[in-house]
């Protein structure tokens, strides 16, 4: 099997015994930029880099095409908050890795019995950034493995020859 898409564990084809089209593919990448109020009348803006990208796509799926829609409605639901590299084809496409963030489903068709035989599922995911760890966190660690603890640090107050040299 050949997927045109894939992102972690799920992937979009079309075969002689499964068909799961890619559907509705748009991205978006934005500026990170403030404007600030300026004493000459002009707002000078600021650029700061750019917003975290964002990727949505939509896909069907159909029992009648070989696959189970309840079965992935709640594979997405399960894969919210994880990370994968998107590939388009043989390639990596945005950044090195897209964030699962909103999936929504939507145009269920059941049985008389309540089987579902199809749904539609939109699918929403974001550029991936760690984050860099705080000037605090990397302190508290030092200070934590030269003896010191963040306790000891918060309840430190001025001595009383200190507080009796600052009263005027």
């Amino acid at each position: 099997m050949a997927y045109m898409v894939r992102w972690g564990p799920k992937g979009f084809l079309v075969s002689p015994s499964k068909v799961v089209p890619f559907e509705g593919f748009s991205t978006d990448m934005k500026l990170k930029a403030d404007s600030e109020n300026d004493t000459s009348g002009t707002e000078p803006t600021n650029t700061r880099g750019r917003e975290l990208r964002t990727i949505s796509f939509e896909t069907r799926y159909y029992a009648a095409l070989g696959v189970d829609p309840r079965a992935q409605i709640e594979e997405w639901e399960s894969l919210i908050g994880q990370s994968y590299p998107l590939t388009i084809g043989s390639k990596r496409f945005g950044p090195p890795k897209m964030m699962l963030k909103q999936v929504s489903t939507s145009e269920v068709q059941l049985t008389p019995a309540g089987d579902m035989i199809s749904c539609k599922i939109a699918i929403s995911m974001e550029e991936y950034s760690e984050g860099k760890k705080s000037q605090l966190t990397s302190t508290s660690a030092a200070s934590t493995s030269s003896g010191g603890s963040k306790t000891e640090a918060m309840n430190t107050t001025a001595s009383k020859s200190d507080k009796a040299a600052k009263k005027p």
